[in-house]
């Protein structure tokens, strides 16, 4: 076995093991990098999620690979931490550890990794640094990185955005936070273009919580409906993956492709001339940084973390608005691609390319993250608070995937309501508010993997949003998905409640007409019944 006591050591977790992810790219990326520098790099590999496919990554033979994916998944409800914090530590002692050597550990995604850095830190803060990052803008990743602050050596924000709201929410931090953007590797010189069709690329997941895919499909019906000469391929698996292959049978223009490993990617970002991606939220995704760095043209959504950042609207890409329907939507970015010349895609590659290698490449990037590195090892350790519980609320039955007060605030929610509602989402989110809705009137459940439709929740059906009626409530469960689930139900003309929009006590939040549209729901329902 090598020997790696005089090293500095790293240990990055993988929560949602090697499935399509940005995240997951990212880590692979930096630990290979570091290894090339002579790190101690370790990946603690955990299961994809069931929704998760995995893809062929290729993990340098330099990074050492801790294998927790035969144990069970971390974020299963009920599931002890235990055995797994004694794993990060054995990995942790392999990697060299000590007071004298004290390791990194970025815990990233899962709530569960934070929570395991936290028990280490209360009994072995001298050993380590725990560094936090937040990948993604979205309340969950902010209140992880809050909630962790006492232990934390250092924070890193993606984008400008997240690290300005860090410094915002965590003034007494602002100097220990600190904006990394990703890094990719930079192609030496485009290739060229052959005239024809306009190629348009999406490379990720495929889900409407996030992505918002159904933007896609219907930009494919829009762009064939005008006369668009265009190709549009997909590449990635997710839940909406039938809605795609759906739209491919209709439509010669469209192909969907598995999810490729990094050299197959490259094959697809050579063939492409566009990226399109039209998420609700990012930090700042990788796959637009990669198209970049590929001198493929970013046509994205004008999000607020990420995308105004890396791309100069009109030179180096296209920034859409994403106000509105997945039609409005999908209409913005027909418009855009219908009206783009050849002669301004040539001009918008070399603009991107030169933008990529400038802010984004991963030697840049490596630098960066090995010199913070340096430093939070030389500085003073920072324990877990003995007295703190380490799991996210204060309890890891929901494997820290909602606050600790989660019950109380659907309770309180659901009270606005004098008839029957629907719950979104089926996962451990509504596990967490079981003693509250197993009381309630709940007609069905919602959910956006196709498939679970058709199954069944505590007896009540699981249906797509489409599916659910018109005239009830619908109560989010997700905190973390919480505003893209409400844009969802707006747009299927769905009433909304959050219950996460506010403290316990201090009302909840409903979407527009809500409240005094109540009562009438309550009374046809009655009525029909």
């Amino acid at each position: 076995m090598p020997d790696f006591q005089a090293k500095p050591a790293v240990l990055i977790p993988m929560p949602q093991g090697l499935g399509v992810n940005g995240v997951v790219s990212w880590a692979l990326r930096l630990a290979g990098a570091l290894a090339d520098r002579g790190w101690a790099v370790g990946l603690m590999l955990h299961g994809e999620p069931e929704d998760h496919a995995p893809a062929g990554h290729d993990i340098p033979a330099s990074v050492r690979i801790f294998d927790l994916r035969h144990q069970p998944a971390m974020r299963d409800s009920g599931q002890p931490l235990a055995p797994f914090v004694r794993a990060y530590r054995d990995a942790l002692a392999d990697l060299g550890w000590s007071a004298a050597n004290p390791a990194i550990m970025l815990p990233n995604l899962d709530a569960e990794t934070f929570a395991i850095a936290a028990a280490l830190s209360a009994t072995h803060g001298d050993h380590f640094r725990v560094v936090g990052w937040q990948h993604s803008d979205v309340p969950f990743d902010t209140a992880l990185l809050t909630t962790y602050e006492p232990m934390l050596a250092a924070m890193v924000g993606v984008s400008q955005h997240i690290t300005e709201s860090l410094r915002e929410r965590l003034p007494w931090r602002a100097d220990d936070i600190h904006n990394i953007p990703c890094g990719v590797e930079v192609v030496d010189t485009l290739p060229e273009r052959e005239p024809g069709p306009i190629r348009l690329l999406y490379a990720g997941r495929l889900e409407h919580e996030q992505k918002r895919i159904g933007v896609l499909l219907r930009l494919a019906e829009e762009l064939h409906e005008r006369g668009v000469p265009h190709e549009l391929r997909f590449v990635g698996d997710g839940p909406a993956a039938d809605e795609v292959d759906e739209v491919v049978r209709t439509l010669p223009s469209v192909q969907h492709v598995p999810p490729a490993h990094r050299d197959q990617m490259h094959e697809h970002l050579r063939w492409a001339d566009c990226l399109v991606l039209a998420s609700r939220y990012e930090g700042l995704s990788l796959s637009m940084l990669e198209a970049m760095a590929a001198g493929v043209v970013p046509i994205v959504t004008r999000v607020r973390s990420g995308a105004s950042e890396a791309v100069d609207d009109g030179r180096s890409g296209l920034l859409v608005s994403g106000d509105g329907s997945d039609a409005d939507v999908a209409g913005r970015f027909a418009d855009e691609i219908d009206q783009i010349r050849r002669d301004e895609l040539v001009r918008m590659r070399s603009a991107a390319h030169a933008r990529a290698l400038k802010r984004y490449s991963i030697a840049n990037h490596t630098d960066t993250c090995a010199q913070l590195f340096h430093n939070v090892i030389a500085d003073e350790p920072r324990w877990w608070p003995l007295d703190c519980p380490c799991t996210f609320g204060g309890s890891g039955s929901q494997g820290g995937s909602v606050p600790s007060d989660a019950a109380e605030r659907a309770a309180e929610a659901i009270a606005h309501v004098d008839g029957p509602i629907a719950i979104y989402g089926s996962g451990r989110h509504t596990l967490a508010i079981a003693k509250v809705v197993a009381t309630a009137d709940v007609a069905c459940v919602i959910d956006d993997n196709p498939k679970n439709h058709g199954k069944t929740l505590w007896g009540w059906p699981i249906v797509g949003l489409q599916q659910a009626p018109r005239d009830v409530a619908v109560l989010i469960s997700s905190f973390m998905h919480r505003a893209a689930m409400a844009d969802r139900c707006s747009s299927a003309g769905l009433l909304w409640i959050d219950p996460y929009a506010t403290g316990t006590g201090g009302g909840s939040g409903l979407s527009t007409g809500v409240a005094s549209r109540i009562s009438a729901i309550a009374a046809r329902t009655i009525a029909s019944s």
